[in-house]
């Protein structure tokens, strides 16, 4: 069997990263339906990227959006990811002095068929929730 060349790569690379731009559109507009604002898209700090942060009343919004054509697209974020995620959030916070919001981190992922999973508040609930 023929290996796949770096010109097959960097197409597989950008179907991918289209794959991921359209999960987080997705995902902008479900939470923008249920009453959430749009505040910031693929956020970055040293420590890593919030693909995105809503707000709505009082509550500072980070999701972690995830796309997989095979397997749960909530199982493939480990308790690494979400830890740096958390730190990010927080540094935001920081950034902004945005501490009088309370801070909630969820997640959303997609399968190969588009069916959405969401996961609220993982992080007082001391669980990924997957």
């Amino acid at each position: 069997m023929a290996r796949a060349g770096p010109e097959h790569r960097a197409v597989d690379q950008h179907q991918r990263a289209l794959l991921a731009r359209r999960a987080e559109q997705r995902a902008c507009r479900h939470l923008w339906r249920r009453g959430w604002r749009i505040v910031a898209r693929n956020w970055t700090t040293p420590g890593g990227e919030l693909d995105i942060v809503a707000s709505r009343w009082r509550t500072l919004l980070v999701v972690e959006v995830r796309y997989r054509t095979d397997g749960s697209a909530l199982a493939s974020i480990d308790g690494d990811k979400l830890a740096r995620t958390a730190s990010s959030a927080k540094a935001l916070v920081r950034s902004f002095r945005l501490q009088r919001y309370r801070l909630r981190i969820d997640l959303i992922g997609f399968d190969a068929r588009g069916r959405l999973a969401r996961r609220r508040d993982v992080l007082a609930h001391g669980r990924l929730g997957v």
